[in-house]
């Protein structure tokens, strides 16, 4: 799942089959989450890429105490890479400081390592923040005209990323104006903020889910969570 911050990622990540454990990698998301039990839910801080790989050697030998590890975020994970690889510049940890083979690298390592925590045998949520994609950048999608919202990864490692989930959604808030019975002759109107996911097939924003052909989806969940979202993946059978 992806989206700017603030929209509900991480809370809807932790409504996944406990018991969870949360790669929080330079985030400090996890306020967010504070009211789940402490027996619930183990938090493993990532700041660094020895961290993570410390970390996921940790969750593989103890795979069977967990139900679903979350990554949070993915973005953040690559910014870390990014700083490592380069911090021997000028100007470390920015992206105008890679060489092309430096960024190769990273390529590499980050779809790697996406794949190893995909295959872990537990549910895996990885988290993005949001990134609009344009034809003039860098990849194998030089022809597209149009802009896609997608993770905020580079576009290879985006493209890797979608490819190996089996549902792609994206976190955004809708706010709407709701109306009140009138007092004295004037009705209050009230704010309303839902914590929304765009599901269903989109022009400009990346989703995705694997299902049935004859599924049909919503555009958009509102309030949504893993119940939710898996009832639309597999509906109850009608006896």
């Amino acid at each position: 799942m992806y989206g700017r911050s603030g929209t509900g990622k991480t809370t809807l990540a932790a409504s996944w089959p406990k018991k969870l454990v949360l790669f929080d990698v330079n985030d400090k998301g996890t306020d967010s989450i504070s009211d789940i039990h402490d027996d619930d839910i183990d938090i493993i801080n990532v700041r660094s890429w020895d961290d993570f790989e410390a970390g996921y050697w940790y969750v593989y030998e103890k795979s069977k105490d967990y139900s679903t590890v979350i990554v949070d975020t993915v973005s953040q994970l690559q910014q870390i890479l990014v700083y490592e690889m380069s911090k021997n510049k000028d100007k470390p940890g920015h992206w105008g400081t890679m060489t092309r083979q430096a960024w190769g690298d990273l390529t590499s390592k980050m779809k790697t390592w996406i794949t190893y925590f995909r295959d872990l045998p537990m549910e895996v949520v990885f988290i993005a923040q949001d990134r609009v994609f344009s034809g003039d950048e860098e990849s194998d999608d030089n022809h597209m005209i149009d802009p896609e919202v997608g993770p905020a990864l580079s576009p290879s490692v985006a493209k890797h990323l979608n490819a190996s989930a089996h549902v792609i959604v994206n976190t955004f808030i809708r706010r709407r104006i709701v109306k009140t019975k009138p007092i004295k002759g004037k009705s209050q109107k009230i704010e309303k903020i839902d914590y929304c996911l765009r599901v269903g097939p989109n022009p400009i924003y990346a989703t995705k889910f694997r299902k049935p052909k004859s599924i049909i989806l919503p555009s958009v969940l509102s309030n949504p969570d893993y119940d939710k979202i898996r009832s639309i993946m597999l509906p109850e059978k009608k006896e």
